[in-house]
């Protein structure tokens, strides 16, 4: 947590948090990989987290993250933090994200 705080301070830290802490079901899941993945999501679609917060709040409302962690552990030797960030990312994107309109080929 203090890598994340230097890198990009309190106010990304603590809604990284709140994600975890504040959503249903996601309460007891505080571990490091799972910090540092959405850390990283909210990184990489900083729409997502300076936009649409409560939206974001509310989609975690629907991702167990103790199942996805599970998944990504069970990956190994694959590293539980990047696996974990892929899960919960499709899981984000599905929810927040209007679908591609794809041509017919």
């Amino acid at each position: 947590m203090h890598e994340i705080r230097d890198q990009y301070g309190d106010g990304h830290l603590v809604f990284v948090l709140r994600c975890i802490k504040q959503t249903n079901n996601n309460r007891d899941e505080l571990w490091s990989e799972t910090i540092g993945a959405v850390s990283d999501i909210l990184i990489q679609r900083q729409d997502w987290a300076l936009d649409r917060p409560s939206e974001v709040l509310e989609a975690f409302d629907n991702i167990p993250l103790g199942i996805l962690r599970g998944k990504a552990v069970a990956r190994r030797p694959w590293p539980v933090r990047a696996t974990l960030r892929t899960y919960i990312y499709d899981r984000l994107e599905s929810i927040l994200d209007e679908p591609e309109q794809r041509l017919a080929v």
